[in-house]
């Protein structure tokens, strides 16, 4: 079929098209004026995504994910969130909400839960997939309740948010408040074992065992000068009994040479007075004198070399008994540092566990009590002074167009049903028709067409 051809249908079936056309802008005229009025109001948020310690992150320290945007327009769109906002805002007081909510569950569950869930149907939340930005748009009949209600919800995911990260935190805290007092107990308990067995063994430090250590080798060193004098006594003893000792001893080297003086001088008084001549009698008596003296002086000496040696021996026995004694001294005093040093372990192990989870326990609590959150209010909604449903002259834009295609294609509908001869390029395609005579130019058959199809006013123009 031919622009030609076309044009002859739709002269031929204007009635129809201009019906069709007609009825569209109609309709979509009363669509307009029917339909209620809607009304958008939109509020921006921002998020800014942190680690798990607050106050080492910094805002802006991580990028944000789709997925982490879309978990956070869930929040938002959640009944809980709802639920604060609705409660921020009393509806559940308001007879409308009440009356629909007391109809529709019997006055059953949360009345601020169920008029959430209705709500939620005309709020969207849009992530940017450029930025860390979520628009909260809420569509609803008045301009003021979509801005309310846009805004109740902004600072409902705000406060939600806050929750989400505190209660963690909170919880932590309180388990590691119970987690350090039970470490307190046993650092408690570890240093008072540790003062028990100091106090029942009188140690304070390491000075107790120096000194000891001290005294151990003073001993060895006293033993080992005994043992010395010990083994020279008993090498002058059994070399005849101490002769050397007797030999150097100066009163009998004295003695020894008066009884030789005494000895000679009587030799020679025997040799010419005799031996019954009184002063024989008398230098001899002096000569036994002597022989005698020397004999107890040497016996002495000799005794004094055994007495030496005996004493010498004891005195080793002694030392040798000190400091077996002080070795054991010792050798306790090192187990009881060894023990102790157990102790001061067990001691510094359970401080430095306490004061990990102390600390841990601090920066908890500090995070518990932040007031802080992720998120934080970029715009707030306001009231908007346009509908943004209906709109008339869209939608009369939109109904002229669609109305007029429409109406051609039922114009070439009901044609391609009827089919009818309105000129020569029909008659050419009947078969067995020849064409015998045709009468005006395209050109002017085409005008007279679309004068036919156009309006008298538009034609004119």
């Amino acid at each position: 079929m031919g622009f030609t051809q076309v044009l002859a249908v739709l002269k031929s079936r204007r009635r129809a098209l201009f019906a069709v056309w007609g009825g569209v802008v109609l309709l979509a005229l009363v669509v307009s004026l029917v339909l209620p009025r809607q009304y958008l109001a939109s509020a921006e948020v921002v998020v800014e995504p942190r680690g798990g310690d607050q106050l080492a992150s910094q805002p802006g320290s991580s990028g944000t994910t789709p997925g982490f945007l879309a978990t956070q327009a869930d929040i938002i769109a959640s009944e809980r969130v709802g639920a604060r906002a609705v409660a921020a805002l009393k509806l559940a007081a308001d007879p409308r909400w009440a009356g629909r909510w007391q109809k529709a569950s019997g006055g059953q569950g949360d009345a601020n839960r169920w008029i959430a869930g209705r709500l939620k149907k005309n709020v969207k939340v849009s992530p940017s997939h450029e930025s860390n930005v979520l628009t909260l748009t809420v569509t609803a009949d008045d301009p003021r309740f979509a801005a309310d209600y846009a805004n109740a919800l902004a600072r409902a995911y705000l406060e939600t948010d806050l929750e989400l990260r505190v209660e963690p935190a909170r919880q932590s805290a309180v388990w590691f408040d119970e987690h350090t007092r039970q470490l307190r107990g046993e650092l408690e308990g570890a240093q008072a074992r540790l003062a028990e067995f100091q106090r029942a063994n009188g140690l304070v430090g390491d000075d107790k065992l120096d000194l000891e250590s001290a005294r151990l080798a003073e001993l060895s060193t006293q033993l080992t000068a005994a043992q010395a004098q010990t083994s020279e006594a008993s090498s002058r003893q059994r070399q005849g009994g101490g002769m050397n000792d007797v030999t150097a001893s100066p009163l009998i080297q004295a003695l020894k040479v008066d009884l030789a003086r005494q000895e000679a001088k009587l030799i020679e008084l025997a040799g010419y007075l005799g031996e019954n001549h009184p002063q024989y009698q008398r230098v001899k008596g002096e000569v036994d004198s002597l022989r005698a003296r020397l004999r107890a002086e040497s016996g002495q000496v000799a005794a004094v070399v055994g007495t030496n040696s005996r004493i010498n021996q004891a005195r080793e026995g002694d030392i040798r008994a000190r400091l077996d004694a002080q070795k054991q001294r010792v050798l306790e005093l090192k187990r009881q540092r060894d023990e102790m040093g157990v102790l001061l372990r067990e001691v510094d192990s359970a401080q430095k566990a306490y004061d990990l989870v102390l600390a841990r326990l601090t920066q908890t609590s500090l995070e518990s009590k932040s007031r802080q959150g992720n998120v934080a209010l970029l715009s707030s909604a306001v009231a908007p002074t346009e509908a943004a449903s209906p709109r008339p002259l869209l939608n009369l834009g939109l109904a002229l167009v669609i109305g007029g295609l429409l109406g051609v294609a039922v114009a070439i509908v009901r044609e391609l049903f009827d089919r009818r001869i309105r000129g020569a390029d029909d008659l050419a395609e009947a078969p067995g028709a020849p064409v015998l005579a045709e009468s005006g130019s395209g050109a002017d058959a085409s005008a007279g067409l679309l004068g036919g199809l156009l309006p008298a006013a538009l034609r004119r123009a």
